[in-house]
């Protein structure tokens, strides 16, 4: 009846949720920053042009997603909260994905 066998992407995806999840609940530290300035550049080079395109690719609202691609932030970085939810959005460019986990990476 209800037993239903889950695709191979469907099961691709439930993986790669989960270990988002687990990502953002690890703490990050207040000393590590994510610059939003390559953010914007990789969501360009991406080809998300438009603002609704880029705040949907972000998993964010779109004054966040505003904010983040003109750089208007008065400290030029990410708020940890607003990285551990782009961090959880599966579409989320890869390349978005790679430059925040580099940046909490690194040894200040």
């Amino acid at each position: 009846m209800g037993d239903k066998i889950p695709s191979v992407t469907s099961a691709k995806r439930v993986t790669a949720r989960l270990e988002s999840l687990e990502f953002q609940q690890q703490p990050i530290s207040r000393d590590r920053k994510v610059p939003t300035r390559p953010i914007a550049n990789a969501l360009i080079k991406a080809g998300y042009l438009s603002l609704d395109a880029q705040a949907k690719a972000l998993g964010v609202s779109r004054s966040t997603a505003w904010t983040i691609v003109n750089t208007k932030q008065k400290l030029g970085r990410l708020n940890n909260k607003t990285a551990r939810c782009i961090l959880a959005n599966p579409n989320a460019p890869a390349s978005v994905h790679v430059i925040i986990r580099t940046m909490l990476d690194r040894k200040n």
